[in-house]
């Protein structure tokens, strides 16, 4: 299998790369990958050169960089001991990067039980909870008025988390 990666390579270079390709080992899942959610403010900061924790560019910022948090799409392989997926699986992935072909741990990896959920809305999934942890950080009720600053990939899920 041929694999590739979204790789910043240095402030204002992304770059699609060849990536190794291996298979799992105990405990983990191969997953091709169908769609990523990109997190517009995550990635500027990585794609500029920025410490995403602290927000400013330095000397501990190093290159290359992997970025991405959510994605989804089918099991691939499976590694020793892996009893809850099975290849041809849908699932979605967290904590996962940009790429064609993903390892990952089984408790980064969730099942898509439902054929109704498409793979698009399923690499939502982590990070529609970051909104959701601030909306009940603010004690907020699902409905009720707020103000959301910033309508960026989180704003506007803070807005149809609030607005349901």
């Amino acid at each position: 299998m041929t694999n590739e990666r979204i790789v910043f390579t240095a402030p204002g270079v992304a770059e699609l790369q060849p990536a190794e390709c291996t298979h799992p080992q105990a405990g983990e899942v191969l997953v091709r990958m169908m769609y990523t959610t990109i997190s517009s403010g995550t990635e500027r900061a990585n794609l500029s050169g920025c410490d995403t924790v602290g927000w400013q560019s330095g000397p501990s910022v190093h290159f290359p960089r992997y970025c991405g948090y959510s994605g989804a799409g089918v099991v691939m392989e499976v590694g020793e001991g892996v009893t809850e997926f099975k290849p041809g699986d849908r699932v979605a992935t967290s904590w996962g990067t940009h790429c064609r072909y993903l390892i990952r741990d089984v408790q980064n990896v969730h099942p898509i039980e439902d054929d109704r959920l498409t793979f698009q809305d399923a690499a939502l999934a982590l990070i529609s909870t970051f909104p959701m942890a601030a909306v009940r950080k603010c004690r907020l009720e699902i409905g009720e008025p707020a103000i959301v600053m910033g309508l960026g990939v989180l704003g506007q899920l803070a807005v149809q988390l609030l607005h349901t």
